[in-house]
């Protein structure tokens, strides 16, 4: 490694010799803030489709009607 750092050594890398080791726990750090922003983002603008769950709810029972009839039994 410090063959690899010898070649790659220059004014830039001695002036900012810190920053450039942070630099990737900063971009994991900045990855993780942005990733949590746009989750919470689509949860809070997720839609409430009362039509949908009423439909689910029927086509259930009309499942569970249809299971009874060809005798499936339920517990609850």
């Amino acid at each position: 490694m410090t063959k690899l750092v010898e070649w790659f050594e220059s004014g830039f890398t001695r002036e900012f010799y810190a920053q450039i080791l942070l630099l990737p726990l900063l971009l994991v750090a900045a990855f993780g803030f942005i990733s949590v922003g746009i989750i919470a983002f689509r949860v809070y603008n997720f839609n409430d489709c009362q039509d949908a769950a009423e439909e689910l709810k029927q086509q259930i029972e009309e499942a569970k009607e249809d299971l009874k009839r060809k005798g499936f039994k339920f517990d609850s």
